[in-house]
This record gives structure tokens, sequence and C-alpha cells, in this order.
């Protein structure tokens, strides 16, 4: 399926890019969900929705094609071309002229860091009246806040040292600023709580602060690790 935007670029140059929202301008006849006008996100991830792994939620894993065509890139084209519509592509209403900048842009953040940060928080079990910590404020530690928050938690606490992005964490719905790391931080969410530490921990950050998400939970919660900067769900697991 062929999608068209407005970004040309030279002849012969690079593009990067793994987000998109477009026009479906193509669609291959095995395509019986979405036609040409169609107003459409195309997700980062995108499984063939059959295998096990897809079956299960993990697109990211799945097994019908390549790894290294499960992940979008190149999207800053004129058009892009992308693989298991039926399954992967979420159909706009109307047209790009029926919406806001605003909207617009709400839908390109749908192709990536809100459902990276919502699957976090889903996968982490987190529901409603748990204690939920954040490590991160970048886009995808953001949206994990409006993740715990819509799926009820009562405490979320984040983890930010940039005022700018901890006034757009308590306007989506944290409850607690820690700007402190390491040893400091650790302690500051145990203080927090009461020394319990939390019910989930949301790591939207990577791998120099995996030491301090984990010692923030609790013996009976789950915690939630987002792979580095490429933000891909890896792994859950209980800490005990």
């Amino acid at each position: 399926m062929e999608l068209s935007g407005d970004d040309a670029k030279e002849e012969g140059s690079m593009n990067s890019g793994h987000e998109v929202i477009g026009i479906v301008e193509e669609a291959g006849e095995d395509i019986t969900t979405f036609k040409k006008g169609n107003f459409v996100i195309a997700p980062f991830i995108h499984g063939c929705g059959h295998c096990a792994a897809c079956e299960a939620g993990f697109e990211g894993d799945c097994q019908g094609h390549a790894m290294s065509e499960n992940f979008s890139s190149g999207y800053q084209a004129e058009y892009v071309r992308y693989q298991y519509a039926n399954w992967s592509l979420i159909k706009i209403p109307e047209q790009p002229s029926d919406y806001t900048e605003g909207m617009i842009a709400n839908f390109m953040a749908l192709a990536d860091v809100m459902p990276t940060g919502y699957h976090a928080a889903r996968v982490a079990h987190v529901k409603t009246g748990d204690t939920v910590a954040i490590v991160g404020d970048e886009a995808v530690g953001l949206c994990a806040v409006i993740a715990a928050k819509l799926r009820g938690a009562k405490r979320i606490i984040i983890m930010s040292r940039h005022e700018d992005r901890q006034k757009l964490a308590l306007e989506f719905g944290a409850t607690d600023i820690v700007a402190e790391r390491g040893e400091e931080g650790i302690a500051k969410v145990k203080e927090l709580t009461n020394g319990a530490g939390c019910d989930a921990v949301l790591e939207c950050v990577g791998t120099p602060h995996t030491e301090t998400s984990i010692s923030v939970t609790t013996g009976w919660s789950t915690w939630q690790w987002l792979a580095d900067r490429l933000l891909v769900q890896l792994m859950t697991k209980k800490s005990y």
C-alpha cells in the first residue's frame, strides 16, 4: 500500500523518520479494509496479524516477516510502502482538512510514542488505585504518564529534571516529581511511598537508569523496560 505526503526530498538523498500519517494512494489487491483516499495512521511497528506473536499482542516480535522490515524507517518521504495494511493501518475518519493542526499532531503521536507509553502501562498491568513510577520524561515517558492516568493509577511519580517537561507531566496527570537520580532518587521515591515502593515501574530511558527503576519496585510489583532510545518494549518481569 502506498501513502502520500508532502515532504519531497532531493533525488538520491536518504530519508529518516518512522512516524507517518497520510493518504492512501494505492492499495494492493489483497487489501480489503482500505482504499484510495483514506486518511490513515501508519504505526511504527506493524506485524502480520496472524502469527503467534501478533495474536498475543506483541507485533514487535512478529514472525511473519523479517525483523528489519518490522520497524518502519525512511518515512520522511513523499511516498512510503506499508506492509500488512489490513492488520496494522488505522483509519482516521474524514480528511486532514477536517481537523485542526493540533489534532493532526495528536494523530502523529499515535504512530509511535503514545502507543509505546500505553503498551508499557498495559503490559505492566497498571490498574485502578496503583502507585506508578515513570523513569524518564521524554515523549514516551510523558505518554506513559497519560497511559497510567487513563488506566486508573492513583499516584503517578515521574523522575524528571526538566522544568518544562515537569509542567507537562503534571498537566497530564503526574502527582509527584522526583528530580534526583541514583541513590537519592531511590530514597525520594521510597519516602513518597512510605518505604513501600511502587506497584509498577515504567522505565522509559534505558540501561543507565535500570538499577534505579528496579530499586523503587515493591516485592510484588511489575517492572517494564523500554529499551534505550529505540523505545521498543522488550521484556516484562516480576520483581521479587
